[in-house]
């Protein structure tokens, strides 16, 4: 699954109804919108379908947008599941460049990451990978 980054200025009111309301007018469908700042900066990540069309709008309309592969995992719910995700990526030195949930649903999570080499870590997780 790819994911759009968006890096925009924190300190701008009404970015993300701009965005937003840019995507809906060409059609694009947002599946999935977050969000962080450091009060300097802040990156937007979604998930949008037509995805192509999305990258393209936003690309055009002047914002720094970039793609990201992510993997899909659905593992149990309980403490230390991610320490153990974690742990497989020890030894062959992939660094997690990003990680959230964004499910949970009797006694599983759903959930999202990015590695430094997303080919490795899909090998290293192909007993609970979503999007195999």
């Amino acid at each position: 699954m790819k994911e759009i980054l968006i890096l925009v200025p924190a300190t701008r009111p009404g970015i993300l109804a701009d965005i937003t309301g840019l995507l809906a007018e060409r059609g694009v469908n947002i599946l999935q919108i977050d969000g962080t700042d450091d009060h300097e900066h802040a990156v937007i990540r979604l998930e949008a379908e037509p995805y192509d069309e999305a990258l393209r709008v936003l690309t055009a309309a002047g914002y720094h947008a970039m793609s990201e592969e992510v993997l899909v995992i659905r593992i149990e719910d309980q403490p230390g599941a991610i320490a153990r995700i974690a742990a497989r990526f020890r030894e062959p030195q992939i660094n997690i460049s990003a990680i959230r949930f964004v499910r949970r649903d009797q006694g599983w999570a759903t959930v999202i990451l990015s590695t430094s080499d997303n080919a490795k870590a899909r090998v290293l997780l192909a007993d609970c990978l979503v999007n195999g």
